[in-house]
C-alpha cells in the first residue's frame, strides 16, 4: 500500500460558477487516498463521523476508511456482496447497501470495521443502485435495471413508480436521497435530470437542461445548509447547488484527467462539517476537499 499523499492546489484548480448571487469560494483539495479501489461508487460517513464507508464496486465490497487520512482500515461484505453501488445509514444506525449484482438491499449492523449481516431485502427490482432511508422504517430504492423507484416499509416493497412525472418514464434511475424537508430526490441518469418528489413519488420539480447541463449525473449529498452536491459523471465535475437549486460552485474543470482541477467520471459524493469526499471513480481513488466559507 502506498503512503497517503497530502496535496494543496491553487484556486485555479477549481472552477466556480457564478449563476447565484451568493457565490461560494472554491473548495480546496487536501487529501488523496491510496489507489487500491476498483471503480468506487457512492460513499457515506458513519453517524459519529469516525469512519467513511465506500461502495467499492469492482472489488465487490464496502471499504472502511479513516475520513481524514483516507487510509483503508477494513473491508465489509467481501465474498458476500456483488457490485455494490450505494451505501447509507438509517435512523437506527444500520448500514444499507445497494447490492446491485444480487438484486437486493443488504442491511448490516456495523461497528467501525466489524459488521454483522442482519437482513436482505428483495422484490421487484433488478440491479438497484440507490438507497435512501426516510425514517420510521421507510426506505427508497432505485430499481435501475427495471426503470423504477420503490418505497420500502419495514423491509417490504410497498410502492413502485416507473413514471417520473413531466418528461416521462425513468431511464436508468441511479441515486435517491431524502432531504431535510422529506422530499425524495431521484437522479434520473439516462434522462440527465434530477426529479424532486414527495414521498408518494409524485413530481414536485425537475432539475434539467440549462443551467445544469447534467450529463449522466449519479450520486447526491446534502450539507447542513441544505446545499445539494451532484456527482455529474460525464461532465467530470461535482456541482454544488444552493437550497434554491442555483449552481454556486463546481469542483473539476470538466477536463478528464488526474491532474490539479481534474476528475475522471466521478460518481460518489459525501459532505459534512465543511468537508467534501468524492469518489473519483475512473481514477480509482477517493478525494477529500475542504469547503471555505462563502464570500
Amino acid at each position: 500500500m502506498k503512503p497517503m499523499r497530502w496535496s494543496l492546489f491553487p484556486a485555479a484548480a477549481v472552477v466556480v460558477a457564478f449563476w447565484a448571487t451568493h457565490v461560494a469560494a472554491e473548495p480546496t483539495r487536501i487529501a488523496v487516498s491510496d489507489v487500491d479501489f476498483d471503480h468506487p461508487h457512492d460513499l457515506v460517513l458513519s453517524p459519529d463521523g469516525r469512519f467513511l464507508y465506500v461502495a467499492d464496486l469492482g472489488n465487490d465490497a464496502v471499504k472502511v476508511l479513516d475520513p481524514k487520512t483516507l487510509k483503508t482500515l477494513g473491508v465489509i461484505g467481501e465474498g458476500d456482496l456483488d457490485s455494490p453501488h450505494d451505501v447509507a445509514f438509517d435512523e437506527a444506525g444500520r448500514l444499507l447497501v445497494a447490492d446491485s449484482g444480487n438484486d437486493a438491499v443488504v442491511v448490516y449492523k456495523v461497528n467501525g470495521v466489524d459488521s454483522e449481516r442482519l437482513a436482505t431485502w428483495k422484490g421487484e427490482m433488478f440491479s438497484p443502485e440507490g438507497v435512501a432511508p426516510a425514517g420510521a422504517g421507510r426506505v427508497f430504492v432505485t430499481d435501475t435495471g427495471g426503470g423504477g423507484v420503490l418505497r420500502f416499509e419495514d423491509g417490504r416493497a410497498a410502492l413502485r413508480r416507473e413514471n417520473g412525472g413531466a418528461g416521462g418514464d425513468y431511464n436508468r434511475p441511479h441515486d435517491v436521497l431524502v432531504d431535510r424537508q422529506g422530499r425524495v430526490l431521484v437522479v434520473d441518469s439516462g434522462n440527465a435530470r434530477i426529479q424532486i418528489l414527495d414521498q408518494d413519488l409524485t413530481l414536485i420539480r425537475s432539475l434539467a437542461g440549462s443551467p445544469y447541463d447534467f450529463n449522466e449525473p449519479k450520486y447526491l449529498a446534502v450539507d447542513e445548509e441544505d446545499n445539494l452536491y451532484v456527482a455529474d459523471e460525464y461532465n467530470n465535475q461535482v456541482k454544488i447547488l444552493d437550497p434554491d437549486y442555483r449552481i454556486i460552485a463546481v469542483i473539476g474543470s470538466g477536463e478528464r484527467g488526474r491532474g490539479p482541477g481534474q476528475l475522471n467520471k466521478p460518481e460518489g459524493v459525501e459532505t459534512r462539517d465543511g468537508l467534501i469526499w468524492i469518489s473519483d471513480t475512473y481514477n480509482d481513488r477517493i478525494l477529500l476537499y475542504r469547503r471555505t466559507p462563502p464570500r
